[in-house]
């Protein structure tokens, strides 16, 4: 293993052009980039981001409560003033939300406290916030510019390409339900088919331990890491479906309560399709887009009522159980295959509707405590 990752590289030629141009700036208090740039700069876009924003937050929040406490607690003795206000300051990022940048908000306070110019503390308190939007800046930009990481594009390729896969086997599934076609799979096809899927799902697998690593600080702590691994356990459960429906055998007794049986499963299965067209539609975004649950902004989701179309599937297998209540299906092949088959479909959207509201879940939760700089 190398002993130098291009990540370090890429953090020391960002330190050295942003403490060259704060040298070269006759504006005082350049240091300020280069040290937001180290404090900043995780191991993807969106973990910078966040840590940006919330110093910049932090910066402009340590101004505005020295501005306002030093006057207000001048008579107090000097560490219960201080003590005060770094106190105040806790407060107020707890009530809003935000996860990092104390330390900074505290130093500024602490700097400027002991400073006795009233003047020199709002020039100074101006710089520091307008040098440490720059830093900031530059970080993002070089996290584009210095070898960009791309572990985490590949790995959502690689959950689109699965997605993909199912919901073309489950729209396969759907138009034999019909009976639209008289072409079904023959057990070649299938074995391949299936090779297929399950390659696709050890790719997937394979992509992941290295975008956990992009995601840089605490990728526990994050909700995009929570939502791959929900998704991969969703493609694991859907590919035992799959397999499942494509060895079904087609039906070989025809009514017209499963006729109706049938649609209403078709009807299920399109809306599954649905789903995950809608999740793939999620996935393939742009890169800033990409990190959207991790920056905690709500997606647009596409809600389909498999709940609905679940209850319309029970209900008629049940008025076809209640019409044959004198036959035996545990004797019946032909009963026991539709048990079976709408067995299969019950899961499917279970599956789905399962994942659909963990993936909502995961957008509006705030993951606290978790990036700490």
């Amino acid at each position: 293993m190398s002993l130098i990752q291009r990540e370090d590289l890429r953090l020391a030629i960002s330190i050295g052009l942003a403490a060259g141009l704060g040298s070269l700036s006759s504006v005082p208090d350049g240091y300020y980039m280069p040290l937001t740039i180290a404090a900043v700069m995780a191991g993807s876009y969106g973990s910078s981001y966040v840590l940006g924003l919330q110093r910049v937050v932090c910066t402009g929040l340590g101004a505005i409560v020295l501005l306002i406490c030093q006057p207000a607690l001048a008579l107090l003795p000097f560490p219960f003033g201080l003590g005060l206000t770094l106190g105040l300051i806790r407060l107020i990022g707890g009530l809003l939300g935000l996860q990092a940048g104390y330390k900074i908000a505290g130093l500024v306070v602490i700097m400027g406290w002991t400073m006795q110019s009233t003047a020199a503390i709002d020039s100074s308190l101006r710089l520091k916030i307008i040098w440490t939007a720059l830093g900031v800046l530059l970080a993002l930009l070089s996290l584009h510019l210095f070898w960009p990481n791309t572990a985490i594009r590949d790995h959502h390729r690689n959950v689109q390409s699965l997605l993909a896969m199912q919901r073309e086997a489950l729209l396969q599934a759907r138009v034999l339900m019909t009976g639209s076609t008289e072409i079904w799979l023959q057990p070649s096809e299938r074995k391949q088919m299936h090779r297929q899927l399950m390659h696709a799902l050890v790719e997937l697998k394979k992509s992941r331990p290295a975008a956990i690593v992009e995601l840089g600080v605490n990728p526990y702590g994050q909700p995009l890491a929570h939502l791959w691994h929900e998704l991969e356990r969703c493609c694991a459960a859907l590919a035992g479906c799959i397999t499942a429906l494509r060895a079904l055998r087609e039906s070989q007794e025809f009514s017209a309560e499963i006729e109706i049986l049938h649609c209403q499963e078709a009807a299920l299965l399109a809306g599954c399709i649905d789903q995950l067209g809608d999740w793939i539609a999620r996935l393939q975004a742009n890169p800033l887009q990409l990190y959207s649950i991790q920056l905690q902004q709500k997606p647009k989701f596409i809600r389909i009522d498999l709940e609905r179309l679940m209850d319309k599937l029970r209900t008629q297998e049940e008025a076809i159980i209640a019409q044959h209540k004198e036959v035996s299906f545990s004797s019946s092949v032909h009963f026991s295959r539709l048990a079976r088959r709408c067995l299969l479909c019950y899961q499917v959207g279970s599956i789905i509707k399962n994942m659909d509201r963990r993936w909502l879940e995961l957008s509006t939760r705030r993951y606290g405590a978790t990036i700490n700089h």
